[in-house]
């Protein structure tokens, strides 16, 4: 609640409590999230899946993604945020037990549903709640969530599922209970856009959201897979889950916190992505030390809540109509994944342990400053806050 009293004085106090209606039930949401995902990496390999076939199962939920925002534009929050419970539910009970790959397959098209079904409506709930000057602030607590939740949740699942799985899905089942109880509190709205006309508004930052969203391969794919290399028990994947969260908490609430004042957070993203893209050619010096891969991990989650936060309060501060350019947002997001996953995906085929993969990656993300300072001081085309 300490977090919120800095929204307090800008957020009248229907608004406020609004804010606070889905601040809640995001934490319940991440909580199920986290809970549920955080020790299926080890669950996947016990089952069979080969790390190619993870690989293509992350492909399908970002290409199912996209293909629901192509053939929907229209989404009623309540109803979007009941359909993301019960499709992220779904995606959950067809993982349990996999006899053979294909009800992993079809689980991950669930999971896709669920990213459009619950980013679309909370990432412009979250925002249109937010006073302008307070944006950095207000992403700052959005991604904090997670990690601060996931200091926890990781534990408690790797430490159930060394016992017995079916704990997990227990627990898991009971969280979505809680966080479905939850959707009847938040405010009515509907979002209609049109994804072409979205993405021609998102022009002068839709090049940094591919970007981020193809680096994103090393949070989503490479960091949770390759770690199986090293630790193939659950209860100290969790742990380790829980160490990687710890990294980003206190800096990412720092950042956003100075970085209002300063109303110049571009500044901060040339540092931090330039570190990010570094931190990514190191990792084939961690392949082979188990010490030095929990470092270099370290390194990239301390900084990635920030790169996360700035990134986002980049969008929210350079185009005012969000239900637009959030949906558009997320469909370019959907398609650099994608283009990550096939990348990592080939790199298998090339090398037994890849390592070209993060060459890719690291010069992928330094495509971000060079790009940005490109548009603000050379070309000019654009000013970004």
């Amino acid at each position: 609640m300490k977090l919120l009293t800095r929204l307090k004085p800008s957020i009248s106090s229907p608004r406020r409590q609004q804010f606070i209606n889905l601040l809640i039930f995001y934490i319940s949401y991440v909580w199920l999230r986290s809970f549920s995902t955080s020790v299926l990496p080890p669950h996947f390999l016990a089952q069979g899946l080969s790390f190619q076939q993870m690989i293509i199962g992350s492909i399908i939920v970002f290409t199912s993604a996209m293909v629901l925002q192509l053939v929907k534009s229209k989404y009623s929050s309540r109803n979007s945020l009941y359909l993301a419970m019960i499709t992220f539910f779904i995606f959950i009970l067809f993982v349990i037990k996999l006899p053979t790959v294909w009800p992993y397959y079809l689980a991950s098209i669930f999971r896709g549903f669920t990213l459009v079904f619950f980013y679309v409506i909370y990432n412009v709930g979250h925002f249109e709640l937010t006073p302008k000057h307070r944006t950095g602030f207000s992403s700052a607590i959005m991604f904090s969530v997670t990690p601060l939740v996931s200091l926890f949740a990781p534990l408690a699942a790797g430490f159930l599922a060394e016992i017995n799985y079916l704990y997990v899905w227990i627990i898991s089942g009971i969280s979505f209970l809680l966080s479905l109880s939850l959707v009847k509190f938040q405010k009515k709205f509907t979002v209609k856009y049109n994804l072409k006309t979205g993405i021609k508004q998102l022009k002068p930052t839709r090049i940094f959201i591919f970007i981020e969203g193809a680096w994103e391969t090393m949070i989503f794919g490479v960091i949770p897979i390759f770690s199986l290399y090293f630790i193939k028990s659950p209860f100290y994947y969790g742990t380790y889950i829980a160490y990687l969260s710890l990294m980003g908490i206190l800096a990412n609430l720092l950042l956003g916190k100075f970085t209002d004042k300063l109303q110049k957070r571009i500044v901060f993203l040339y540092p931090l992505t330039l570190i990010m893209a570094v931190a990514t050619f190191l990792f084939p010096l961690a392949l082979s030390q188990l010490l030095w891969w929990v470092v270099i991990t370290g390194i990239i989650q301390f900084f990635v809540p920030l790169f996360w936060n700035l990134a986002t309060a980049l969008i929210v501060d350079t185009h005012a109509d969000l239900r637009q350019v959030m949906p558009a947002r997320e469909f370019i997001l959907s398609s650099g994944r994608i283009f990550g996953f096939i990348l990592l995906f080939l790199n298998f085929y090339l090398q037994e342990k890849p390592t070209y993969i993060f060459y890719i990656l690291g010069s992928i993300m330094l495509l971000f400053p060079i790009i940005l300072f490109y548009n603000t001081k050379i070309s000019k085309k654009y000013n970004y806050l």
